[in-house]
């Protein structure tokens, strides 16, 4: 091996280290905003992961086609976590609920394609059909940078400039879209080097950590969560009551689907402003205040006797909670008991 690919492996080997690093610091960084911090290390996983099979690829001889296909799998994952990511951050919360897992499925198809393709299977599929399932691929990847764009764009209309979390968001969005663009010219212009991409890569992981320590991003996007969105105290507790007039009134809790969207739209209040009104009036995020009702309402189940038959997954659906693990937790959180222990309580008291 000559001393310049030795030089181009640790070129561009460097951006993968940095990444899976800045990944497990962002997985355990308490601070911030916890949620996305850990969408984001999700996502810095998979791109290294996506970086670390093009330096194969470019370096290692006889490399299986099951990893070149599942490295391009990992472009259908990577457009939705963003995605999610741009959420999270402009909206300060998001749930995982079933309508978006549906985000994931693409990934899935993709990732099974990966395993059913060899050699032999290469073979007898035509030129067509893989040419299509690259442009699939990379076509899925651009259609969730520009709708993470789009949510960018208004909210960054909405509060009437550029805040530490569109700053960051937009940063994060141009780097994506750089690699996007290196890599479907290499597909397109031979001249164009396929470790370029790798070695961008780099350039980008360690430009944008330089530029996040320095402006402090990952810390700000909590502490100046509602700096662009001013409210008069009069206007904050009248959101505040409207919502729990919604919550209380129509019971929409029991929406497992239910967002600071879903809420933005019913009462024609933007997602910041109702954000605000329920952390500042409540002191918990949009999940929590939701669960405190959610809660409420398992209690009342639980001590019924009309619904003394209903097993505790149930009574989860019921109330809202899309999963019997998020119910416990919460449960577990606002009373210190399991609802099963709960329920035993009742019966012997």
């Amino acid at each position: 091996m000559s001393t310049s690919q030795v030089l181009l492996i640790l070129l561009s080997g460097l951006g993968v280290l940095h990444g899976l690093l800045l990944a497990v610091f962002l997985w355990f960084h308490p601070k911030g905003l916890s949620a996305s911090n850990k969408i984001l290390s999700i996502l810095l996983l998979l791109l290294s992961f996506r970086i670390g099979k093009s330096v194969f690829l470019e370096f290692v001889d006889g490399i299986y086609l099951q990893l070149i296909f599942a490295g391009l799998a990992t472009l259908l994952l990577i457009g939705p976590l963003f995605y999610f990511y741009t959420r999270s951050v402009l909206e300060k919360s998001i749930r995982f609920t079933t309508s978006l897992l549906f985000h994931f499925v693409p990934f899935l198809i993709g990732l099974a394609f990966s395993f059913w393709i060899n050699k032999e299977n290469v073979k007898n599929t035509p030129v067509t059909v893989f040419v299509i399932l690259f442009c699939l691929y990379y076509g899925h990847y651009l259609v969730y940078l520009f709708n993470s764009h789009q949510h960018i764009q208004k909210y960054k209309k909405e509060s009437e400039g550029a805040d530490v979390a569109v700053q960051w968001l937009q940063l994060l969005f141009y780097a994506l879209a750089a690699l996007w663009v290196v890599y479907v010219l290499n597909l397109l212009e031979d001249n164009i080097p396929y470790i370029l991409g790798p070695i961008l890569y780099s350039f980008i992981a360690y430009g944008v950590s330089l530029i996040a320590i320095k402006k402090g991003y990952i810390n700000g996007l909590d502490l100046s969560k509602y700096k662009t969105t001013p409210l008069s105290e009069t206007e904050i507790n009248q959101i505040y009551e409207d919502v729990k007039k919604l919550l209380t009134d129509e019971a929409i809790y029991k929406n497992a689907d239910l967002t600071l969207n879903t809420l933005s739209k019913a009462l024609k209040v933007s997602p910041q402003k109702i954000s605000m009104a329920i952390n500042s009036r409540s002191g918990f995020n949009f999940n929590g205040f939701v669960n405190q009702y959610r809660i409420k309402q398992a209690q009342a189940l639980l001590k019924a006797r009309e619904s003394s038959e209903l097993t505790i997954a149930a009574i989860a659906y019921e109330v809202g909670f899309n999963s019997l693990t998020s119910f416990n937790t919460a449960f577990k959180k606002q009373t210190h008991k399991t609802p099963s222990a709960y329920r035993k309580e009742i019966a012997q008291s």
